[in-house]
Order: structure tokens, then C-alpha cells, then sequence
């Protein structure tokens, strides 16, 4: 299922860009679920309780304007696809500067989201997400793929931790790398493997994650960690 949420402080225009978006992916025969909100600050207050594969902004709007909503989606989420659909065509250039997929005009609105919606679709039925599964004597977990930082070695367990804290089990490092079997994790040394799309920063040999930790890649792994990186960070 794909999941959009929707920002505007013009009540007609939002509850256009939601129907606009309801009928074109219901015609596609593909399961979405549409959130819409007006106020930019009630909208931040959730954004770290729940996250869309999609999101559609204003850019001018009361409070925070859709550019500063879009910095704080980025420092949380780098996956998702921002859109803005606005009548305030002076902030596109800082609007590329949060990586912004498309800018329409509200005049154009019907015919922009729909032809953004023609070459989105194939890439977020790719993007479902994965998942890993804990599984303990009297609990079973799912984990985000995109939710995990990094995987420690701790004494005899292994410690994902990820956005909504840490997870332990009892299993090497090597196994989980295997199980995850996904190229966004690399094995950074022989304690940690770290999900690539949350690295922020490589400096020398420590990698800045999204989560303000730090993790120092082992010196024989810096030139392979490095390429890594760089390889698919320029496919994000």
C-alpha cells in the first residue's frame, strides 16, 4: 500500500489534490492511503510517529512554509517523494534543494499530479518496503528496513537500532548480513553494519549517522566502505 500525505492550508485546494490523487491511483487498481492536514506545525508533530511514501506541500503557507517542512522530512526520511503543488512559483529553487521530485503549479494542477503520478508509480510499487523479522520465544517484531540505523555486536547479541529504539537477539553479526541481504547495509567493521541511506557524513574513518552516533569504519574496510557509499548515494 501506498501511503501520501497530503499539506495545504487552502482547504478547496487540499480536498482537490486529495481527490485528484484518490481517483488516479484507484483507476490504476493500486491500495493507497491519504492523510491530508492544513496546519503546517500540527503536521510536524506527527512526523516523527508515522511516514509516507509520498508527500505533497504548499510552499507558502502560515507558520512553516512547505520548504522548512520539507528540511525536517529530509533529516527523518530520506526515501520518500516530495511534490509541491503551489501557486508561489518563487520558492522552486530552494525547493530543489530538499530534493524535490516535481514542482506544479496550482493552475495546472489536475494535469501536473497526473503526469507526476504516470512516472511515480512503477518506482514507489519498487520501493515497497522490506521488512526484518525477530522472532523470540513469546514475540514476534517486524523492523523497518528503512527504520534501522545500524546493527551493533553486543557481548552475545545483536542490537538493531533503529527509529523507534533498539531491538537485541541473540545471533552473530554475519547472520543478520545475510538475512538483511540487502546492498543499503554494509558491514562498516567487525562490530557494526551500518544502512547506508542513513550515513550523513563520511569523515576519514567515522561515519555520522542520522540518528547524531558515530561509527568508525575498520581500517582494512575504508576503501570499500567508502565506494559504497558513494555508489549508492548516487542512486538514492
Amino acid at each position: 500500500m501506498i501511503r501520501i500525505a497530503i499539506l495545504d492550508d487552502e482547504k478547496e485546494d487540499l480536498e482537490k489534490e486529495a481527490e485528484i490523487t484518490r481517483k488516479y491511483f484507484y483507476d490504476k487498481q493500486t491500495t493507497c492511503e491519504i492523510i491530508t492536514c492544513q496546519n503546517s506545525e500540527w503536521f510536524l508533530l506527527g512526523l516523527k510517529d508515522e511516514k509516507f511514501d509520498l508527500y505533497i506541500l504548499d510552499a507558502e503557507m502560515p507558520d512553516k512554509n512547505g520548504i522548512e517542512v520539507a528540511r525536517e522530512i529530509r533529516k527523518l526520511y530520506p526515501e520518500p517523494v516530495i511534490i509541491y503543488v503551489t501557486n508561489h512559483l518563487n520558492y522552486a529553487v530552494e525547493a530543489y534543494e530538499v530534493n524535490t521530485y516535481r514542482y506544479i503549479a496550482k493552475g495546472k494542477m489536475e494535469q501536473g499530479m497526473k503526469a507526476a503520478y504516470d512516472t511515480l508509480l512503477p518506482i514507489l510499487l519498487e520501493k515497497e518496503e522490506r521488512y526484518y523479522i525477530v522472532k523470540k520465544r513469546s514475540e514476534l517484531e517486524k523492523i523497518a528496513y528503512s527504520d534501522i540505523f545500524y546493527v551493533k555486536k553486543e557481548g552475545k547479541s545483536v542490537v538493531f537500532v533503529h527509529r523507534n529504539g533498539e531491538t537485541a537477539i541473540r545471533e552473530s553479526l554475519s547472520t543478520v548480513e545475510k538475512e538483511l541481504n540487502s546492498k543499503e547495509f554494509i558491514m562498516a567493521d567487525r562490530g557494526y553494519i551500518a544502512n547506508i541511506r542513513h550515513v550523513m557524513k563520511m569523515k576519514n574513518r567515522d561515519l555520522y549517522m542520522r540518528n547524531g552516533n558515530v561509527i568508525t569504519v575498520g581500517r582494512m574496510r575504508f576503501r570499500y566502505v567508502r565506494e559504497a557509499i558513494e555508489n549508492c548515494w548516487k542512486e538514492l
